[in-house]
């Protein structure tokens, strides 16, 4: 039988506020449980400076020890009991469920398993409760992900989308045929496949036709322990609501309607170790409430456009750097890009893209003004000084967006 939200949210709140150091500091005087849009949000830069004050439970009762990506910050150490990697195994079986993995099928999981990351562990877990076989290879090797779909025979993979495509330039390489190979469905993790019109992008489009599977988007955080997943219509990741809670606010913390984008903030029910309470995400995306085509009636969390602290602004207008990286991605002749942001004062950045390919400058100034409605500063580069920016020293995840303001 499931339970109310307002179940829910008293159960974490009595929790927090009794075990947390942090929420019992937050919380004192409180004789009653409070309406949740009147507890203040919280961000990544309390997290970090409280880390350990989040904590509920004795370390006696922590069994796995995680850190987030620290793509905005130092990793933050994130705990959790038994009861919270059940909790984890059952929102990835419900995510995987919801992308119509079954016990017959054989999963690939192209995702790190060590470097003390969640979402190799939470798949993981996730794919056995589903009942589903598992192989392994991780995501250092294409050749070894080629090798084992060959011997294996999987009939799904789960992969960071710019891995897939690695894999699929190997296999074009060494004259395998990943088209009429066994995998088809591709669950994508921690980069966009679509734009906030649901339609795919240059990298889903790419992975769909150089696999031929089908391709499903995930969005997931470390510090909830949780991802939402779409199901085969593609029109957002279904939320599990006994485990989370999303509110979309805007610039002065009040809530968007549906449909409209603003920050994702979230709100865990059922963890034990750290829990967390309006939690600011960062990032931006727009909630769905309507039923889906699927039959599921649970919230969908849209694309995200991109990370609130990222926004641009560039001589009266404002846009997020995926705005400028969809449209290169879709402009024949860039082989590889970055693009830079500088503070130049208080009302305007200054954007520059570093470039590869054979597209000329005055070609892509007019594309972007033509898209983005706005000319940035243009450069060759060599592939080499853009990949260094994409992927710098101890970083975890590529990006396509360097911010020196």
């Amino acid at each position: 039988m499931s339970r109310s939200f307002d179940e829910l949210w008293s159960e974490t709140f009595r929790h927090a506020a009794a075990h947390s150091p942090f929420y019992r500091e937050q919380f004192r005087g409180l004789g009653s449980t409070p309406a949740l849009d009147q507890v203040p949000l919280v961000d990544k830069s309390v997290l970090s400076a409280r880390n350990l004050d989040f904590l509920c439970v004795p370390r006696e009762h922590v069994v796995e020890i995680v850190t987030t990506s620290g793509t905005t910050g130092q990793p933050l150490l994130w705990m959790l009991t038994e009861a919270d990697v059940r909790r984890l195994a059952e929102n990835e079986r419900e995510s995987f469920a919801c992308a119509g993995l079954t016990a017959h099928d054989t999963v690939l999981v192209a995702v790190a398993m060590d470097r003390c990351f969640m979402a190799g562990l939470a798949y993981w877990l996730g794919l056995r409760e589903l009942g589903c076989a598992i192989v392994r290879p991780g995501a250092a090797s294409p050749m070894l992900v080629l090798d084992m779909i060959e011997r294996v025979q999987p009939t799904a993979i789960v992969a960071v989308p710019s891995f897939l495509r690695l894999v699929a330039e190997k296999a074009r390489a060494t004259g395998i045929h990943l088209l009429s190979g066994p995998v088809k469905k591709a669950v994508c993790i921690g980069e966009p496949i679509r734009d906030r019109e649901w339609r795919l992008n240059s990298s889903g489009r790419t992975i769909e036709a150089a696999w031929g599977a089908k391709v499903y988007s995930t969005y997931g955080v470390t510090e909830l322990a949780n991802s939402l997943c779409e199901c085969a219509a593609g029109v957002g990741g279904h939320l599990h609501d006994e485990q989370l809670h999303l509110e979309i606010l805007d610039d002065d913390g009040k809530p968007v309607a549906d449909g409209e984008i603003g920050e994702v903030v979230a709100t865990t029910f059922g963890v034990e170790a750290m829990p967390l309470i309006r939690y600011r995400t960062g990032d931006c995306a727009a909630l769905f409430r309507t039923p889906c085509a699927c039959g599921r009636v649970t919230p969908r969390l849209g694309p995200i456009v991109g990370r609130k602290h990222q926004k641009l602004k560039f001589k009266g207008a404002s846009l997020f750097p995926s705005t400028l990286a969809a449209v290169l991605e879709e402009t024949d002749g860039v082989e590889a890009f970055v693009v830079i942001a500088r503070k130049e004062s208080e009302l305007s950045d200054a954007i520059e893209v570093l470039v590869h390919g054979s597209v000329s400058v005055s070609a892509l100034h007019e594309i972007l003004q033509a898209r983005a409605k706005i000319a940035p500063q243009i450069r060759p580069a060599s592939r080499a000084e853009i990949e260094a920016l994409q992927m710098p020293s101890a970083a975890r995840k590529r990006s396509t967006f360097v911010d020196l303001r």
